[in-house]
């Protein structure tokens, strides 16, 4: 079987990839085999005159390896993510210039007898006698920092963290949770929602993993900090869960005593629009038609065990949102 045929939709999509055993172990060497696509990748790049790629850390599941190498050897993960960091081309626009590197990874593989990719985001790599994909998720070099604010809670899957971001960005009409750090998008010098595309100026909020949630106050001219954004300005040591919210509860809060809550009447009505946006993100992915690509009783028994986790988790983060 070719390489190119355990390319996947979602990770269950594909029958030939659904009983594979994504270990730390596996990771591991994953991640040492994606060295040498690094390095022969940069070298293609360089004969056209492309600035080279860096390879970053493993993120989602996978962020964790090392320690479960340790902890939890036995673990298994949904999939591979690693974080690709690619050059800024002067001229191009942001979806341009991941669009040139996805497509020079394209052609990167067509000619490797090692590497196979159907759409240059997805990899497939050889190790031992097994094929393992592997999602490369690209940011800009720029915002290498920035990506560990991406990462999961530990033990968490991602998806419930991601979605935090995403709901207050929704919430505030800005984009949180990209490559890109905190972006807003205005249009005749006003405040716009972030999925509006015609006429508008791209600004970037902030790219501080550890002041996220203070920048963003700033952001709508807020100067009144409360003792809770304080204490949770961003990131500290690690993604926790639990410190997103409390982050969020300081946003709110801080807005209110500065008098600048973007469309709201009180922070507990911010509160309660994140908390809503985020049921529906999550309760749109329990839903989602790539549980039913599963065939196989390993692959429908980790679908239905996901779609319970997502939620059973979900409703204590709506519930610490909205307390």
């Amino acid at each position: 079987m070719r390489a190119k045929e355990f390319l996947r939709e979602g990770g269950w999509a594909n029958p030939a990839t659904q009983n594979t055993h994504i270990t730390p172990a596996l990771v591991d060497l994953a991640f040492k085999v994606l060295h040498t696509f690094v390095n022969d990748f940069n070298v293609f790049l360089k004969a056209k005159n492309i600035p080279p790629v860096e390879l970053g850390n493993p993120c989602g599941s996978t962020t964790y390896y090392k320690r479960d190498l340790v902890q939890n050897p036995e673990r298994e993960y949904g999939d591979i993510d690693v974080n690709l960091f690619i050059p800024r081309i002067e001229g191009m626009t942001n979806n341009a210039n991941a669009s040139l590197i996805q497509n020079e990874v394209k052609e990167f593989c067509e000619s490797s007898p090692t590497f196979q990719t159907s759409n240059g985001v997805n990899i497939i790599v050889k190790i031992n006698n097994d094929y393992v994909q592997v999602d490369l998720i690209t940011a800009f070099a720029e915002n290498k920092e920035w990506t560990n604010a991406l990462a999961p809670e530990y033990n968490v899957k991602g998806v419930l963290c991601n979605s935090i971001y995403s709901s207050l960005g929704e919430a505030l009409s800005l984009s949180i949770g990209g490559g890109h750090g905190i972006q807003a998008k205005f249009q005749d010098n006003k405040l716009v929602p972030f999925r509006t595309v015609k006429d508008v100026k791209l600004v970037t909020v902030t790219n501080n993993p550890k002041s996220w949630a203070l920048d963003i106050v700033r952001f709508f001219g807020g100067n009144n900090f409360s003792p809770l954004l304080r204490q949770y300005p961003g990131m500290k040591d690690e993604v926790r869960i639990k410190d997103m919210i409390l982050s969020i509860h300081g946003i709110a809060e801080s807005l209110s005593l500065s008098g600048k809550l973007p469309g709201y009447s009180s922070p507990e009505e911010l509160l309660r629009s994140v908390a809503t946006i985020y049921q529906n993100k999550i309760d749109k992915v329990i839903s989602s038609t790539k549980f039913e690509k599963a065939i196989t009783p390993l692959a429908i028994k980790k679908a239905e065990d996901t779609k319970r986790i997502l939620a059973t988790k979900s409703l204590e983060v709506v519930r610490q949102l909205s307390s």
